[in-house]
């Protein structure tokens, strides 16, 4: 019997959908299982409890991620996104030379492992990543402002704090690019993509153990 045309079509977009949601799907259960807002770090970002060094030496190692991410969005092909990101790392260098962080010290172990696993070459790795990353961004990115803003002496509108205010923002859209971006992942690869994804979202926080730890 002929299969109408349009049928098959109809199904390959359905399937295509499927496959991205199942593979998304996995990812954002990843992201709840380390989710970096409950970090010890973070909890205590947020209730004004870090020294200023802790967070000059942070800034010094997350440096690292960000530059990561950047080569992650160059690989995944999207050449506007890879110049944002790219752009993004003197945001980042504002906010640390506000805290007169050191940026030319060696990162700690955890925070190579982070780059590693964050810097993917091949597109689709790079595009679970970016997705499992940038979901996040937007409520990691208000809480940090927030706990800057409220006990750091950060102004709302400091351009120390603009990487921050923009991630609030950019990333969801980013996310949602990334997302769709992933429907064209073959079926063989999707429990290895979801593998990346947590590995890396494990790895973002095993750096804040590391600095927790070292600083």
């Amino acid at each position: 019997m002929r299969v109408d045309r349009r049928a098959r079509i109809c199904c390959g977009v359905a399937s295509d959908e499927r496959n991205e949601m199942e593979l998304c799907s996995r990812i954002d259960e990843a992201r709840r299982s380390w989710d970096v807002l409950g970090h010890p770090f973070y909890t205590r970002w947020e209730r004004g409890e870090l020294r200023r060094e802790e967070l000059a030496f942070y800034a010094g190692e997350y440096r690292h991620a960000v530059a990561a991410l950047a080569r992650a969005a160059d690989a995944a092909g999207d050449v506007e996104h890879a110049r944002e990101e790219a752009e993004h790392l003197s945001l980042w260098d504002d906010f640390a030379a506000a805290l007169d962080a050191p940026l030319d010290r060696d990162p700690t172990a955890e925070t190579e492992a982070c780059a590693d696993a964050w810097g993917r070459a091949d597109r689709l790795e790079a595009l679970a990543v970016l997705y499992a990353v940038e979901s996040a961004q937007p409520a990691i990115s208000q809480t940090k402002l927030a706990g800057l803003v409220e006990h750091y002496g950060f102004g709302a509108d400091d351009p120390a704090a603009e990487y921050f205010r923009l991630h609030a923002e950019r990333d969801l859209e980013h996310a949602r690019a990334a997302r769709e971006a992933l429907a064209e992942a073959p079926l063989a690869r999707r429990a290895e993509l979801a593998a990346t994804a947590e590995r890396a979202l494990e790895a973002n926080w095993r750096l804040l153990d590391g600095v927790e730890r070292a600083a």
